[in-house]
Protein backbone atom coordinates (compact mmCIF):
# COMPACT_ATOMS: atom_id res chain seq x y z
CA UNK A 1 0.00 0.00 0.00
CA UNK A 2 1.37 3.40 -0.98
CA UNK A 3 0.81 5.81 1.91
CA UNK A 4 1.13 9.56 1.87
CA UNK A 5 1.51 11.58 5.04
CA UNK A 6 -0.25 14.88 4.30
CA UNK A 7 0.90 17.94 6.21
CA UNK A 8 -0.32 21.54 6.32
CA UNK A 9 2.60 23.78 7.27
CA UNK A 10 2.58 27.39 8.39
CA UNK A 11 5.37 28.96 10.46
CA UNK A 12 6.57 25.48 11.40
CA UNK A 13 10.31 26.04 11.01
CA UNK A 14 11.18 25.07 14.62
CA UNK A 15 9.43 21.70 14.28
CA UNK A 16 9.60 20.50 10.68
CA UNK A 17 12.91 18.69 10.89
CA UNK A 18 11.69 16.60 13.83
CA UNK A 19 8.42 15.74 12.09
CA UNK A 20 10.12 14.82 8.82
CA UNK A 21 12.70 12.79 10.72
CA UNK A 22 9.95 10.76 12.38
CA UNK A 23 8.42 10.05 8.95
CA UNK A 24 11.76 8.87 7.61
CA UNK A 25 12.04 6.40 10.48
CA UNK A 26 8.76 4.67 9.64
CA UNK A 27 9.04 0.91 9.27
CA UNK A 28 6.52 1.02 6.40
CA UNK A 29 7.54 2.96 3.27
CA UNK A 30 5.85 6.34 3.27
CA UNK A 31 5.78 9.50 1.17
CA UNK A 32 5.44 13.04 2.46
CA UNK A 33 3.26 15.74 0.88
CA UNK A 34 3.31 19.26 2.28
CA UNK A 35 1.10 22.27 1.58
CA UNK A 36 2.86 25.41 2.78
CA UNK A 37 0.43 28.11 3.89
CA UNK A 38 2.24 31.41 3.26
CA UNK A 39 4.64 31.23 6.20
CA UNK A 40 6.72 34.25 7.18
CA UNK A 41 9.31 32.46 9.33
CA UNK A 42 11.35 30.76 6.60
CA UNK A 43 9.36 27.50 6.49
CA UNK A 44 8.92 27.55 2.73
CA UNK A 45 12.54 28.46 2.10
CA UNK A 46 13.71 25.59 4.34
CA UNK A 47 11.49 23.15 2.47
CA UNK A 48 12.83 24.33 -0.89
CA UNK A 49 16.38 23.84 0.40
CA UNK A 50 15.59 20.31 1.61
CA UNK A 51 13.78 18.56 -1.26
CA UNK A 52 14.72 15.17 0.14
CA UNK A 53 12.20 15.82 2.94
CA UNK A 54 9.12 15.62 0.73
CA UNK A 55 7.65 13.77 -2.23
CA UNK A 56 5.41 16.70 -3.10
CA UNK A 57 5.38 20.37 -2.09
CA UNK A 58 2.74 22.99 -2.83
CA UNK A 59 2.69 26.61 -1.74
CA UNK A 60 -0.76 28.14 -1.45
CA UNK A 61 -1.30 31.28 -3.51
CA UNK A 62 -3.02 32.79 -0.49
CA UNK A 63 -3.41 31.66 3.09
CA UNK A 64 -5.98 28.84 3.19
CA UNK A 65 -5.75 27.74 6.79
CA UNK A 66 -5.50 24.24 8.20
CA UNK A 67 -8.32 22.53 6.30
CA UNK A 68 -7.59 24.09 2.93
CA UNK A 69 -3.91 23.25 3.25
CA UNK A 70 -4.68 19.68 4.27
CA UNK A 71 -6.82 19.31 1.15
CA UNK A 72 -4.01 20.73 -0.99
CA UNK A 73 -1.53 18.22 0.45
CA UNK A 74 -4.01 15.38 -0.10
CA UNK A 75 -4.42 16.44 -3.73
CA UNK A 76 -0.68 15.98 -4.20
CA UNK A 77 -0.75 12.55 -2.58
CA UNK A 78 -3.71 11.25 -4.56
CA UNK A 79 -2.29 12.57 -7.84
CA UNK A 80 0.90 10.65 -7.02
CA UNK A 81 -1.04 7.39 -6.70
CA UNK A 82 -1.29 7.01 -2.93
CA UNK A 83 -3.75 4.34 -1.77
CA UNK A 84 -4.28 6.03 1.59
CA UNK A 85 -3.40 9.29 3.32
CA UNK A 86 -2.42 9.88 6.91
CA UNK A 87 -3.46 13.29 8.25
CA UNK A 88 -0.72 14.99 10.25
CA UNK A 89 0.54 18.37 11.45
CA UNK A 90 3.94 19.95 10.88
CA UNK A 91 4.66 20.47 14.59
CA UNK A 92 4.01 16.87 15.68
CA UNK A 93 5.81 13.52 15.24
CA UNK A 94 5.05 9.84 14.61
CA UNK A 95 5.99 6.65 16.42
CA UNK A 96 8.29 4.61 14.11
CA UNK A 97 5.62 1.92 13.74
CA UNK A 98 2.67 4.30 13.32
CA UNK A 99 2.10 3.79 9.61
CA UNK A 100 2.93 0.07 9.64
CA UNK A 101 0.43 -0.63 12.43
CA UNK A 102 -2.26 1.46 10.76
CA UNK A 103 -1.73 -0.18 7.35
CA UNK A 104 -1.85 -3.69 8.82
CA UNK A 105 -5.08 -2.89 10.65
CA UNK A 106 -6.64 -1.20 7.62
CA UNK A 107 -5.89 -4.13 5.33
CA UNK A 108 -6.72 -6.90 7.78
CA UNK A 109 -10.26 -5.68 8.28
CA UNK A 110 -10.97 -4.17 4.88
CA UNK A 111 -11.64 -0.90 6.70
CA UNK A 112 -12.37 2.62 5.51
CA UNK A 113 -9.96 4.25 7.98
CA UNK A 114 -7.91 3.60 11.11
CA UNK A 115 -7.23 5.91 14.04
CA UNK A 116 -4.43 5.40 16.55
CA UNK A 117 -4.38 6.94 19.99
CA UNK A 118 -2.30 10.11 20.19
CA UNK A 119 -0.25 11.43 23.10
CA UNK A 120 0.34 15.08 23.80
CA UNK A 121 3.80 16.30 24.69
CA UNK A 122 5.34 19.67 25.44
CA UNK A 123 3.12 21.95 27.49
CA UNK A 124 0.65 19.13 28.24
CA UNK A 125 0.73 15.38 28.72
CA UNK A 126 -2.50 13.54 27.92
CA UNK A 127 -3.57 10.63 25.76
CA UNK A 128 -6.10 11.50 23.07
CA UNK A 129 -8.42 8.57 22.54
CA UNK A 130 -11.15 7.89 19.97
CA UNK A 131 -14.29 5.86 20.58
CA UNK A 132 -14.08 2.43 18.93
CA UNK A 133 -17.84 2.20 18.35
CA UNK A 134 -19.02 5.68 17.38
CA UNK A 135 -22.35 6.17 15.64
CA UNK A 136 -23.58 9.22 13.75
CA UNK A 137 -25.65 10.53 16.66
CA UNK A 138 -22.50 10.75 18.78
CA UNK A 139 -21.29 13.60 16.61
CA UNK A 140 -24.18 15.79 17.74
CA UNK A 141 -22.68 15.66 21.23
CA UNK A 142 -18.95 16.01 20.65
CA UNK A 143 -16.44 14.71 18.07
CA UNK A 144 -15.76 11.17 19.33
CA UNK A 145 -12.76 10.74 17.01
CA UNK A 146 -9.50 12.65 16.83
CA UNK A 147 -8.26 14.06 13.54
CA UNK A 148 -5.10 11.97 13.06
CA UNK A 149 -5.97 8.90 10.96
CA UNK A 150 -4.99 6.69 8.04
CA UNK A 151 -7.79 7.19 5.53
CA UNK A 152 -8.32 5.05 2.48
CA UNK A 153 -8.23 6.87 -0.86
CA UNK A 154 -11.86 6.02 -1.68
CA UNK A 155 -13.04 7.36 1.68
CA UNK A 156 -11.25 10.68 1.27
CA UNK A 157 -12.50 11.09 -2.28
CA UNK A 158 -16.08 10.18 -1.41
CA UNK A 159 -16.39 13.18 0.91
CA UNK A 160 -13.98 15.38 -1.07
CA UNK A 161 -11.76 15.96 1.92
CA UNK A 162 -12.39 18.71 4.42
CA UNK A 163 -15.21 21.10 3.58
CA UNK A 164 -14.46 24.84 3.27
CA UNK A 165 -18.01 25.41 4.53
CA UNK A 166 -16.91 24.06 7.92
CA UNK A 167 -14.34 26.82 8.47
CA UNK A 168 -15.68 29.72 10.47
CA UNK A 169 -15.41 33.10 8.74
CA UNK A 170 -12.37 34.94 10.03
CA UNK A 171 -10.62 31.81 11.27
CA UNK A 172 -7.92 29.67 9.69
CA UNK A 173 -8.99 26.38 11.21
CA UNK A 174 -11.10 25.33 14.13
CA UNK A 175 -12.91 21.98 14.14
CA UNK A 176 -13.24 20.97 10.49
CA UNK A 177 -12.30 17.41 11.42
CA UNK A 178 -15.56 17.16 13.40
CA UNK A 179 -17.58 17.97 10.28
CA UNK A 180 -15.36 15.73 8.13
CA UNK A 181 -16.25 12.67 10.22
CA UNK A 182 -19.95 13.53 10.04
CA UNK A 183 -19.69 13.45 6.23
CA UNK A 184 -17.84 10.13 6.36
CA UNK A 185 -20.66 8.56 8.38
CA UNK A 186 -23.30 9.99 6.07
CA UNK A 187 -21.78 8.39 2.97
CA UNK A 188 -21.64 5.04 4.75
CA UNK A 189 -17.85 4.65 4.90
CA UNK A 190 -17.59 4.32 8.66
CA UNK A 191 -16.04 0.88 8.95
CA UNK A 192 -13.04 1.64 11.13
CA UNK A 193 -10.80 0.55 13.97
CA UNK A 194 -9.07 2.34 16.81
CA UNK A 195 -5.53 1.32 17.75
CA UNK A 196 -5.41 1.73 21.50
CA UNK A 197 -1.75 2.67 21.62
CA UNK A 198 -0.31 6.17 21.21
CA UNK A 199 1.36 6.07 17.80
CA UNK A 200 1.07 9.78 17.07
CA UNK A 201 2.50 12.55 19.23
CA UNK A 202 0.83 15.96 19.40
CA UNK A 203 3.07 18.86 20.39
CA UNK A 204 1.36 21.35 22.70
CA UNK A 205 2.81 24.85 22.44
CA UNK A 206 1.57 28.45 22.67
CA UNK A 207 1.52 29.17 18.95
CA UNK A 208 -0.59 26.28 17.70
CA UNK A 209 -3.81 26.92 15.80
CA UNK A 210 -5.93 24.66 18.01
CA UNK A 211 -5.56 27.11 20.90
CA UNK A 212 -8.33 29.15 19.27
CA UNK A 213 -10.89 26.32 19.35
CA UNK A 214 -12.30 27.31 22.72
CA UNK A 215 -12.86 30.89 21.57
CA UNK A 216 -14.80 29.70 18.51
CA UNK A 217 -16.57 26.75 20.10
CA UNK A 218 -20.10 28.16 20.36
CA UNK A 219 -19.97 29.49 16.81
CA UNK A 220 -18.63 26.13 15.60
CA UNK A 221 -21.55 24.24 17.11
CA UNK A 222 -24.00 26.75 15.61
CA UNK A 223 -22.41 26.36 12.17
CA UNK A 224 -22.49 22.57 12.27
CA UNK A 225 -26.14 22.63 13.33
CA UNK A 226 -26.87 24.55 10.12
CA UNK A 227 -24.74 22.26 7.95
CA UNK A 228 -26.25 19.09 9.42
CA UNK A 229 -29.74 19.91 10.74
CA UNK A 230 -30.70 16.22 10.56
CA UNK A 231 -28.47 15.33 13.51
CA UNK A 232 -30.08 15.22 16.98
CA UNK A 233 -28.49 18.41 18.27
CA UNK A 234 -29.55 19.53 21.73
CA UNK A 235 -28.83 22.48 24.02
CA UNK A 236 -26.05 20.37 25.52
CA UNK A 237 -24.38 19.71 22.18
CA UNK A 238 -20.73 20.60 22.29
CA UNK A 239 -20.45 20.26 26.04
CA UNK A 240 -17.94 17.76 27.42
CA UNK A 241 -19.67 14.34 27.22
CA UNK A 242 -19.38 11.48 29.73
CA UNK A 243 -17.17 9.50 27.30
CA UNK A 244 -14.81 12.26 26.26
CA UNK A 245 -12.09 11.87 23.69
CA UNK A 246 -9.15 13.03 25.76
CA UNK A 247 -8.06 11.20 28.89
CA UNK A 248 -5.22 11.93 31.27
CA UNK A 249 -2.35 9.52 31.06
CA UNK A 250 -2.24 7.06 33.93
CA UNK A 251 0.59 7.67 36.38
Amino acid sequence: MKVGVIIPARNALPYLAEMVGSIRRQTHPVHTYIAEDRSDDGTYEWLRQNPDCWSGLHRNKKRLGWAGSLNAAAKLALADGCDAVFTASADDKLHPKCIARCVATLDAGGLDFVIPYARQFGAADHVQASLPDAILDDFAVWPPLIDKALIRRATWQAVRGYSPKATLPGSYGCAEDWEFWIKVWKVGLSKYAVIEQPLYFVRVHPGQLSNDRGEHHAATVALFRKLHPDLPWTEASGQWPPRHRTTRRAA
